[in-house]
């Protein structure tokens, strides 16, 4: 059977819901940044690298629910002085350098959906290429791996890890972010979609958080959708992190109902690495 790597950290502080919103702006890399600024004035050479790197340049590359007071402090005395930048006065690696760590280091699912969000702010293609220049070995296999899995459209990390459990399980890429226009000229969104086969998946995680208002609003676009012919396949926090076999089948025989048709070689192949993923998310 198909092998899968680590897909997510088992060792993550969860102080909060998984679904919890985190904090914007200075008060939510305060923690963190403190605590290297703390280990950087005792120790001059140590220039932020990971996902400490990552949270000073402002993204969130943490496991989800886990707590940045208590995530320990990423740092090295070794990055080249090309690889270095300053914010708030500390030292870290650049961005596209701490996103090839992030990509490299982190398991796959997290380090999908770090390079999803770096991305998304922008790196130019020399940047990166000139960071992946000295990785050589299983690391380079990684961060490859992880960048060609990637995608900046995704908007959130369920999305990513989402996306990146169909892919692992060989199924059709979908489109993240797919508009799809109404007959009135409006247009709804879905987090993934197929739109050759009229079929979508949404994670479901606003309407966790904010409550009826947002259920309604989430059954009345998928609703639309429907009435247009399309199938929506919505999963939750739970679905994606512990339980991804019934969603991933479930997705299997839409795709397969709609018209996809691959041939018995790719099914039987299909079907062995939903299995993979089922047990690689089971190991954590």
């Amino acid at each position: 059977m198909t092998r899968m790597p680590m897909y997510r950290t088992t060792t993550a502080t969860m102080n909060r819901p998984l679904d919890a919103p985190f904090a914007q702006g200075a008060e939510a890399c305060e923690d963190l940044l403190r605590r290297f600024e703390a280990a950087f004035e005792a120790d001059y050479t140590q220039v932020a690298t990971g996902r400490t790197a990552a949270w000073i340049h402002g993204f969130d590359v943490l496991p989800p629910g886990a707590d940045q007071r208590e995530w320990p402090v990423e740092s090295s005395p070794d990055p080249p002085l090309a690889d270095i930048t300053v914010i708030d006065g500390l030292p870290v690696t650049r961005l596209a350098r701490t996103l090839v760590d992030c990509a490299a280091d982190l398991p796959r699912l997290e380090a999908v959906a770090a390079a999803d969000q770096i991305l998304r702010a922008g790196i130019d293609a020399g940047s990166l290429a000139a960071a992946l220049e000295p990785l050589h070995g299983d690391r380079l296999r990684r961060a490859n791996a992880t960048l060609l899995a990637a995608d900046p459209r995704s908007e959130s990390p369920m999305e990513s890890w989402t996306r990146c459990l169909i892919g692992d399980a060989g199924l059709p890429a979908p489109v993240p972010q797919l508009r799809v226009r109404l007959p009135n000229g409006s247009s709804r969104f879905l987090d993934l979609g197929w739109e050759r086969w009229r079929v979508g998946v949404e994670y479901d995680g606003l309407g966790a958080r904010l409550g009826l208002g947002a259920e309604t609003s989430d059954r009345r676009r998928h609703q639309a959708l429907q009435h247009l012919g399309w199938e929506v396949l919505v999963v939750t926090a739970s679905d994606v992190m512990e339980h991804p076999r019934p969603w991933l089948v479930r997705l299997r025989e839409l795709l397969l109902d709609r018209g996809w048709d691959p041939d018995l070689n790719e099914l039987r192949d299909i079907n062995e690495r939903i299995e993979a993923v089922n047990l690689a998310v089971a190991r954590g």
